[in-house]
C-alpha cells in the first residue's frame, strides 16, 4: 500500500511510503493498522480507533515501512 499523505508524519511514515500489510498477523491493542473509516482507509492503533471494534474493518497490521529515497 502507497501513502498519499502527509498525515502520518508524527508515526514516521511519510508521503510517497511503501507499507507492508500483513492481513494475517496477530492484532493487539498496540498493533499499527490499516482499517477502513467512512470508506476511505485509515493508519492508526487498535488502541486509538474511535469507533467501536465491532464496527471497524480491520484490513491489517502495518509490518514495514519502505521510504522512497528522493535524489536532489
Amino acid at each position: 500500500m502507497q501513502i498519499e499523505s502527509s498525515s502520518y508524519m508524527n508515526m514516521g511514515i511519510y508521503n510517497g511510503d511503501i507499507l507492508i500489510v500483513d492481513r494475517a498477523k496477530r492484532i493487539t491493542p498496540n498493533s499499527l493498522v490499516v482499517y477502513e473509516s467512512e470508506g476511505h482507509f485509515v493508519l492508526g492503533r487498535v488502541f486509538n480507533i474511535k469507533k467501536s471494534l465491532e464496527d471497524t474493518i480491520i484490513t491489517g497490521a502495518i509490518t514495514h515501512v519502505i521510504h522512497t529515497v528522493k535524489e536532489t
